[in-house]
């Protein structure tokens, strides 16, 4: 059976861990050929190791999107590898609680807006590039539910202050405007907003059980999502089967902001 993805060459940011992860195994299985690129090297490692049938589909690059340099050399690495790109997604994302405990202020804003904002940025306006070459694409950009709501005063996560609202709404600002602009020129570009999701960017609340409850009954379903129910609509929104479909910000949060 054929799948979705068949011929088509992706780039994954964020793909050692999470998300990025749960995408780059969806694609392979949809029959894609991806590269696969984090800070993480052991991350990556792993995916090889792991990759079994599909490891002739899989490439790796370590870098930073926040970094252009590093950027351009991943869409080089991908090109060089496997001749064209026709997909990206933009999965590589921090919290501040990702940062040391000592982090000021601006540290943690600087931090978090650089990978998540600007590093989407950066790998968005490079990848377009390329796709005008091959005559389009379509681009999936990780935000989340924090794209469009704020942070539940239930939840320890942000004195009002907090970057990671401010860098997702950044990003569905940046999804948007790209899928008027570039429509015509057939790159689709949309934004998947999930709830909160069991990563290795949660795991620091999760293992406090209290917040954990909390966390689980702000969606209507009563839990949190896994990796894999994300990755299963990027692949939709990648895919031919989403032509249609650009500008747009699809909540995968079980019913967290319909509330």
């Amino acid at each position: 059976m054929t799948g979705r993805l068949e011929n088509k060459v992706a780039i994954v940011t964020g793909a050692a861990s999470g998300i990025g992860a749960a995408t780059v195994k969806k694609f392979l299985r949809e029959g894609a050929r991806v590269m696969a690129t984090d800070v993480n090297e052991k991350g990556l490692a792993d995916l090889i190791e792991k990759a079994g049938d599909w490891r002739a589909h899989l490439a790796t690059c370590r870098g930073s999107v926040a970094e252009k340099c590093d950027v351009e050399a991943i869409i080089d690495q991908c090109v060089s590898e496997f001749g064209r790109l026709d997909i990206v997604v933009n999965s590589a994302g921090i919290t501040p609680r990702s940062l040391p405990l000592e982090a000021g202020l601006e540290e943690r804003w600087d931090a978090v807006m650089d990978i998540n904002a600007k590093g989407t940025f950066l790998m968005c306006h490079a990848a377009v590039e390329q796709m005008r070459q091959s005559g389009g694409g379509a681009i999936v950009n990780i935000g989340s539910i924090m794209s469009l709501v704020s942070y539940p005063t239930s939840l320890p996560f942000s004195d009002g202050f907090s970057p990671y609202p401010q860098s997702k709404g950044a990003v569905l600002q940046l999804t948007r405007d790209m899928g008027i602009q570039l429509a015509a020129e057939k790159i689709r570009v949309n934004a998947v907003c999930p709830g909160f999701v069991y990563t290795a960017l949660t795991e620091s609340v999760t293992e406090t059980p209290e917040i954990h409850e909390t966390m689980k009954a702000l969606h209507p379903m009563g839990r949190l999502a896994e990796p894999s129910e994300i990755a299963n609509v990027v692949a939709f929104l990648s895919s031919d089967e989403a032509s249609f479909v650009t500008g747009a910000a699809w909540t995968v949060d079980g019913g967290y902001t319909a509330v």
